[in-house]
């Protein structure tokens, strides 16, 4: 195992290989490095890591015994259900939604970043969502990947709070990880997006990382339970909610659109962040992991 950092290597890997790249960073327990490759905006759009943070606010209403990742939706969101619905629904969970086997083809996405919902008559995401017909039983069909499954998360989470998921996880995550530049997008009734819209800096998104890296500790404050990292992280070589574990499980990654990856190293107590627009991710993953382990 390697103990020293690998982050001279990083920004040299890049700069070799990933022109559209805008920043990169590593942070550990004992400091923070970060190097810019062009100007851009401090906080970037972050796509689809958005998802694993989504999921954060269920560990830590789990921990607090207000919910269970095997609830159903609609014991939460009951009163959003419209007539008729598809009974199927009656046994969707919340782990079936964060894994997207929620039972529905790719037609329920509404995809924020290149959609026009207007145009395509779904300004009401939620009533889009559960009017939709479940072609599989849930958790047993096929993985579908869908940003709207984690719209889904982020309103369950509002009715137990009282507070939007953005604002619940501004509280309880984003301020004690010291994010100092961070907004996240809405549907047209002001609802979070949950699976898409995040902004955050490469700084910000290194403490994410790093606090999932120290069993969901950091700078002393407990955010998550290790027993809720272990489980949203996934199985080995599998997709867990919103995290993509290594096949030996020694690292695991949250990524988004273009390029964007989080990596969160455990063993050495380490998270790398990459920030860019159409980024060579796979090749990139072959070559960074190997600095770091």
């Amino acid at each position: 195992m390697k103990t020293g950092s690998g982050f001279e290597e990083l920004t040299k890997l890049l700069h070799e290989n990933a022109p559209g790249a805008y920043m990169a960073a590593e942070m550990t327990e004992n400091g923070y490095k970060e190097e810019q490759f062009c100007l851009g905006a401090g906080a970037h759009n972050v796509y689809s890591i958005s998802k694993s943070v989504t999921s954060c606010a269920v560990g830590i209403l789990e921990a607090e015994g207000k919910i269970k990742d095997t609830d159903t939706v609609i014991r939460y969101l009951s009163e959003y259900f419209p007539e008729n619905f598809d009974k199927k629904w009656e046994r969707v969970r919340l782990c079936d939604v964060m894994h997207h086997k929620t039972g529905y083809s790719a037609e329920a996405n509404i995809d924020i970043d290149v959609m026009d919902f207007w145009a395509d008559g779904h300004p009401d995401f939620l009533y889009h969502v559960l009017t939709q017909p479940l072609i599989y039983e849930p958790g047993e069909g096929p993985f579908v990947y869908c940003d709207t499954n984690y719209y889904l998360i982020g309103r369950v989470v509002e009715k137990i709070t009282g507070s939007t998921l953005g604002a619940f996880l501004q509280e309880r995550m984003f301020d004690p990880l010291r994010w100092r530049g961070n907004a996240w997008g809405v549907c047209p009734k002001n609802h979070t997006l949950g699976g898409t819209g995040l902004f955050a800096t490469a700084r910000d998104l290194c403490a994410y990382g790093l606090m999932l890296a120290c069993d969901g500790e950091f700078e002393g404050v407990r955010i998550l339970t290790p027993e809720w990292i272990k489980k949203a992280r996934g199985e080995k070589g599998s997709y867990g909610y919103g995290f993509t574990n290594a096949g030996d499980g020694r690292w695991f990654l949250t990524g988004g659109a273009y390029g964007q990856m989080v990596y969160i190293f455990p063993e050495i107590r380490t998270s790398v962040c990459v920030l860019g627009h159409d980024m060579p991710v796979g090749e990139i993953n072959q070559k960074i992991v190997p600095l770091y382990l």
